[in-house]
């Protein structure tokens, strides 16, 4: 899966459901913000201006998103 198609899936739904190594992630529209957060630690959400911003600034393992594209695993 490219970014193009995690965003247009983004942008379909105002919603996505992924699995990057062995957490299950969510990231949802609330507000004009893009959220993302782990669904065992609900109460950590991150918040970003834009779905490009968070595939640039969120990290898992000291890596943004968009350097791990190819481990994402679309669930929805």
């Amino acid at each position: 899966m490219d970014y193009n198609q995690l965003c247009n899936l983004f942008n379909g739904k105002n919603k996505l459901q992924f699995k990057l190594y062995s957490l299950e992630y969510n990231v949802e529209l609330i507000d004009n913000k893009v959220v993302i957060y782990a669904i065992y630690y609900e109460k950590d959400k991150h918040y970003y201006n834009s779905f490009e911003e968070l595939m640039n600034n969120y990290t898992v393992y000291n890596e943004p998103l968009i350097e791990q594209i190819n481990r994402i695993k679309v669930l929805d």
